[in-house]
């Protein structure tokens, strides 16, 4: 984990098609003395660019974008195995916007109406490895995952199975994906993630993802290199 200080600073990007809406960001977060934002982009094909050029430690998102929204630019980072540390940004209360952040493993999730403590408190809880949630949003159904600390044993908890499905769930890829490469059925793949998910004690469609990822690096020794004989 990345420890931010003022001569170590977080490296910041922000995305955002509202010039005066980056200005604002922009003053507010640059008063955090380990942030220093190194870029500014207007649409999601610059943020792309920046991203892959720069390599900031932080982004900040918005949703909304010419040329790609910021969901896209999230997509395509994670299909590189980009693990940048990202607060998604809209102006819109929805759930299906925050569902879909989640799953592709955001830190912050923010509304831009939201008050300056309340993004003062996101840069925080993300620099320090944390996730936040806008308070606008409920999270009765958002079980922010656990690390492994809790589990020493995994081995004994888990199936030789189940830990391959988890170590591939951890590098973004899906169930067909998944199914492919240890050459066994989609309802197969499905079926493990189901019991890693209850044995867990994991709760709600994107906890899984976000657990793997989590735990990437404790997950790579369980990883499967090769294919394996069908189930």
């Amino acid at each position: 984990m990345d420890t931010f200080t003022e001569s170590n600073p977080a490296r910041v990007l922000i995305a955002d098609d509202h010039p005066i809406f980056r200005q604002g960001l922009r003053l507010v977060i640059e008063k955090n003395p380990v942030v220093e934002v190194v870029a500014e982009a207007e649409n999601g094909e610059s943020a792309l660019v920046q991203i892959r050029y720069l390599k900031p430690d932080l982004v900040f998102l918005d949703i909304a974008m010419p040329d790609q929204d910021g969901l896209s630019v999230l997509e395509l980072l994670r299909a590189e195995n980009n693990p940048i540390r990202v607060i998604m940004m809209t102006s819109y209360h929805e759930q299906a916007y925050l569902n879909r952040s989640m799953d592709l493993d955001v830190s912050g999730y923010l509304l831009k109406d939201n008050s300056r403590d309340d993004i003062n408190q996101c840069l925080e809880q993300v620099l320090q490895g944390g996730t936040y949630i806008s308070p606008s949003f409920s999270q009765g159904n958002l079980c922010i995952p656990r690390d492994l600390s809790g589990f020493d044993q995994l081995d004994e908890l888990l199936t030789e199975k189940e830990l391959q499905v988890l170590a591939l769930v951890a590098r973004f890829m899906t169930s067909k994906e998944i199914a492919r490469k240890l050459n066994i059925s989609y309802r197969t793949v499905q079926n493990h993630r189901a019991h890693i998910a209850q044995k867990l004690g994991l709760r709600g469609i994107h906890q899984l993802s976000r657990f793997a990822r989590k735990n990437l690096e404790t997950l790579r020794q369980f990883d499967a290199d090769e294919s394996e004989t069908p189930e």
